[in-house]
């Protein structure tokens, strides 16, 4: 797992460069691709929650794919990264007891995340 995370704090850097890229510059559209992101992750995060708890490791592998690329749109690649590493072992079975720890920490990071991601928002809609 990433070291990012392992040692994720109030310091969680997020960069919206990639996002504005893709939104061409519209801060409009950037507040809307958060405030998606903050509607829908936290419902993700419970369903993984819930298939670890399960065993239904093909559960979490596709929900752990669902929330890859918006990772990268809100400027943590290395959760991203990490966030693949999770949807691989489960696809594969291949050392399933390290799910519940990384997914754990990653839970923990998006709280930190969403606050961050919340502030980027109301500088947004101040720009705008």
């Amino acid at each position: 797992m990433s070291e990012h995370i392992l040692n994720y704090s109030e310091d969680l850097q997020i960069d919206l460069s990639y996002l504005n890229e893709v939104a061409g510059g519209s801060s409009e559209f950037m507040v809307e691709m958060i405030d998606m992101f903050l509607d829908q992750t936290p419902d993700y995060f419970t369903q993984i929650d819930q298939s670890i708890n399960d065993g239904n490791w093909s559960k979490v592998a596709d929900i752990a794919h669902k929330i890859k690329p918006t990772l990268t749109f809100m400027g943590v690649d290395f959760a991203k990264n990490d966030m693949a590493e999770i949807e691989r072992k489960a696809k594969n079975l291949d050392e399933v007891e390290e799910i519940r720890p990384a997914f754990n920490q990653l839970k923990s990071l998006s709280v930190v995340l969403y606050r961050k991601l919340k502030e980027e928002k109301l500088k947004l809609q101040n720009e705008g």
